[in-house]
C-alpha cells in the first residue's frame, strides 16, 4: 500500500481492523457469542455479511422475541452458509417455558426452513433438522440444552459423526441405535436425557475410544429409570457423577460400575447412595466426594454391620488418591458407621479439604489418622452453635509429627472457646507447620484484638509456622456501618 493510500485512511478515520481479510475477521468474531458477532453489521458494509461466514452458531431463545424469529434466524445462517463444509460449533440454549414455542410465522418468508414448518408447526422437527445439517457439515462442538423437559430431537446422524470433539445434552431423550462410532469425541456432558436403555447409555461411552472428560447428571425430575450406570473407559481423565433427588420422584440408580484406570479427577455428588464399584483406579490426582450413606441414627443399630461395610469398601476403593475434598454429610455417614474404628488408610493423600460442622470435631484425629503422609488441610467450619472445650484424643496423628505443613481455617473466628482449642491443637502439635491460616471474624475493634492477642501467644510446636490472620470480607453497606461506628469518616 501507498504512503499515500495509508494517508488517505488516516484521514478518513478508518480503523485498521476493517482492512484485514475476511478469514481473519471470522477468526475474531468466532471468539465472541453470536449475538455480539451480529451486532458488528451495523459497523459498516465492510462488516455487514462478515458474521454469516463464522463457522459456529451460539444462541438463546431469550435473545429473540418469539420462537419464530428464532427459527427464521437460524435458518438464514444456513442457507448462506450451506456453500461451506465445515460449521465447527453450534450451541443452541432453547427455553420453551415462557412463550409459545411457535408463533404466526409471515407469509413472506422465503426460507426453506419456515416454509417446511408453516406445513408442521413444529419446532422440535426443525430443532432436529438443523442438528443433523450440522453433523453432515463435520461440526467439531455441539451443545443442546432445553428448558424445561426432555423432548425426542437428537436425530441418529449425532451417533456416527467422525468429526465430534465435544457433545453437551440436556433434557432430551436419545433413542436406541445399533451403532455407535465417535472416534473424535473427548468431551461428553450428559445432563438429565432419556435414554432408550442402560446399554445405550453404556454403547455410547465405550464407543469414544479417546474419551477424557465425563460428566452425568440425573435429578429427580427426570423421567429415566436406570439400574446401573456403566463407565468403562481407558481413555477418561475427568468423570463427574451426579445423582440427586427424592426416593418418591424417581427410581435411583442403584449401581455404578466405574472400570476408568488413568483418571485423574473423580466428582461423585449422590443424594440416595448407589452402590459404586471402582476397580483399576490408580492413583487419581483429586476426587470431590459428597455421597449420602443415608444417615439416620435411630437406623445406624439395625443396619448398621451391612452399611458399616459399604462406607468402608467404598473409601477402600479410593486409597489411592493424592487430594481429597469430602463434604460434612458423607462425614457424618462416616462419622456413624465407622465410629471408634480405625478408618481405612489414604497413605498417598497430601491434600484435604473437609467441610465439618463443629460438632463432629471431636473426630479430627480419627480422620487424620489415616492420612499419615497428609501435607496440607482445609477445614471449611460450620457455624460454631456450641460453647465448651473440645477434647482430643491424647495421640497425636503421625501426619501432625512429621507432614503436615499447611493447616486453613475457611470460616472466620469470632472468640468462641471450640475455634480457640481448634486452632490451639494444631499449632501445640504439628511439628513441621510451616504456615496457619485464619480469618478473623470483624466485631468490636477491642474484641478482635484481644483474640487476636490470644491467638498470636498460643504456643508453636514448629519454630518455622507463620501464621497468617486475615479480616473477614464485609460488603459495601457493612463496611459503611463499620466506619460510621468507629467515626472512619
Amino acid at each position: 500500500m501507498s504512503e499515500r493510500g495509508v494517508a488517505c485512511r488516516r484521514r478518513t478515520g478508518e480503523d485498521k481492523i476493517s482492512f484485514l481479510p475476511d478469514h481473519l475477521l471470522c477468526e475474531i468474531l468466532s471468539d465472541v457469542p453470536t449475538k455480539t458477532a451480529v451486532m458488528t453489521s451495523v459497523l459498516s458494509t465492510r462488516w455487514r455479511n462478515i458474521w454469516l461466514c463464522i463457522p459456529l452458531l451460539d444462541l438463546h431463545t431469550d435473545d429473540f422475541p418469539n420462537f419464530t424469529a428464532f427459527a427464521s434466524f437460524i435458518s438464514t445462517f444456513l442457507d448462506f452458509s450451506k456453500g461451506s463444509s465445515c460449521l465447527h460449533k453450534l450451541k443452541l440454549d432453547l427455553n420453551f417455558g415462557r412463550r409459545r414455542p411457535i408463533q404466526d410465522i409471515s407469509s413472506e418468508s422465503s426460507s426453506w426452513d419456515l416454509a417446511f414448518a408453516r406445513g408442521y408447526l413444529d419446532p422440535y422437527y426443525l430443532i432436529t433438522m438443523w442438528i443433523d445439517i450440522a453433523a453432515t457439515r463435520k461440526v467439531q462442538h455441539l451443545d443442546i440444552f432445553l428448558h424445561p423437559w426432555n423432548l425426542k430431537i437428537i436425530p441418529l446422524s449425532i451417533y456416527t459423526c467422525e468429526t465430534l470433539v465435544s457433545l453437551k445434552l440436556r433434557n432430551v431423550s436419545l433413542a436406541d441405535s445399533e451403532y455407535v462410532s465417535l472416534p473424535c469425541l473427548k468431551t461428553l456432558h450428559l445432563v438429565d436425557n432419556t435414554y432408550a436403555s442402560d446399554a445405550l447409555l453404556e454403547k455410547l461411552i465405550s464407543s469414544c475410544p479417546v474419551l477424557e472428560d465425563l460428566t452425568f447428571v440425573r435429578k429427580g425430575n427426570t423421567e429415566y429409570d436406570f439400574d446401573i450406570l456403566r463407565v468403562r473407559s481407558q481413555s477418561l481423565k475427568s468423570l463427574v457423577v451426579v445423582l440427586n433427588g427424592k426416593e418418591w420422584w424417581y427410581k435411583a440408580c442403584r449401581v455404578a460400575v466405574i472400570d476408568a484406570p488413568g483418571l485423574s479427577y473423580l466428582s461423585l455428588q449422590d443424594k440416595q447412595l448407589a452402590c459404586y464399584v471402582i476397580s483399576n483406579l490408580r492413583s487419581p490426582d483429586k476426587v470431590n466426594i459428597d455421597i449420602s450413606f443415608e444417615v439416620d441414627s435411630d437406623l445406624a443399630n439395625l443396619i448398621g454391620s451391612s452399611k458399616k461395610s459399604v462406607v468402608r469398601s467404598f473409601f477402600t476403593m479410593l486409597s489411592n488418591v493424592r487430594d481429597m475434598t469430602i463434604s460434612q454429610t458423607t462425614l457424618e455417614g462416616i462419622w456413624l458407621y465407622l465410629k471408634h474404628e480405625q478408618l481405612p488408610l489414604f497413605p498417598y493423600l497430601i491434600r484435604l479439604h473437609a467441610v465439618l460442622h463443629n460438632s463432629d470435631l471431636g473426630n479430627l484425629p480419627n480422620l487424620l489418622e489415616s492420612c499419615p503422609n497428609l501435607k496440607s488441610i482445609v477445614l471449611e467450619l460450620k457455624e460454631f452453635r456450641k460453647e465448651g472445650l473440645l477434647i482430643f484424643s491424647s495421640s497425636v496423628p503421625e501426619c501432625l509429627r512429621s507432614s503436615l505443613e499447611y493447616v486453613e481455617t475457611r470460616r472466620p473466628i469470632g472468640g468462641v472457646v471450640s475455634e480457640i482449642e481448634l486452632v490451639k491443637y494444631f499449632l501445640e502439635n504439628s511439628a513441621v507447620l510451616k504456615k496457619f491460616k485464619m480469618c478473623l471474624r470483624r466485631g468490636r475493634m477491642n474484641e478482635e484484638s484481644n483474640i487476636l492477642m490470644e491467638l498470636l501467644r498460643l504456643r508453636r510446636c514448629s519454630p518455622s509456622c507463620e501464621v497468617v490472620v486475615d479480616l473477614e470480607e464485609l460488603g459495601e453497606e457493612a463496611c459503611q456501618s463499620m466506619k460510621r461506628y468507629y467515626n472512619f469518616f
